[in-house]
């Protein structure tokens, strides 16, 4: 009885992490622009994004139907790759105008957004939670 208990405690860790990770892309997730940086060649330094007032900053991520909705396009954006390792999810894409990659940890759903085109890059930060039964990236 013993060794059942302490294996059931030993194992405990154990499936908390695997029921931690919820950012592996198998279900649709929202992802709030906490802050970002808008970089710029001829600039020595990033400066900060301002968010507009009263503009939805989420970002959709649907990994099993391949799209992102970002809350400055119109269509959905088609994802080209997705890795899943150890510790992130890596997700990519492209545009004629753009390129970018994004990572979300696994456990955290804490998420780093690289884009770059002809003028410069933004980078974003931010938080992923799963997405509810209504969420959709249409």
């Amino acid at each position: 009885m013993k060794k059942l208990c302490l294996l059931s405690i030993a194992l405990l860790p154990i499936a908390t992490v695997a029921i931690a990770e919820d950012f592996d892309g198998s279900a649709p997730m929202v992802c709030e622009a906490l802050q970002g940086h808008d970089c710029l060649p001829t600039e020595t330094s990033c400066k900060p994004l301002k968010p507009e007032p009263g503009k939805d900053m989420n970002l959709f991520i649907d990994v099993t139907n391949m799209k992102v909705k970002s809350p400055f396009r119109t269509e959905a954006l088609p994802l080209q790759s997705v890795t899943n390792n150890t510790k992130s999810l890596v997700l990519q894409g492209k545009s004629l105008e753009l390129a970018w990659s994004a990572t979300i940890h696994r456990t955290t759903g804490r998420l780093t957004v690289a884009i770059a085109d002809r003028e410069g890059a933004y980078i974003v930060f931010g938080q992923c939670k799963v997405a509810g039964p209504k969420t959709t990236t249409k």
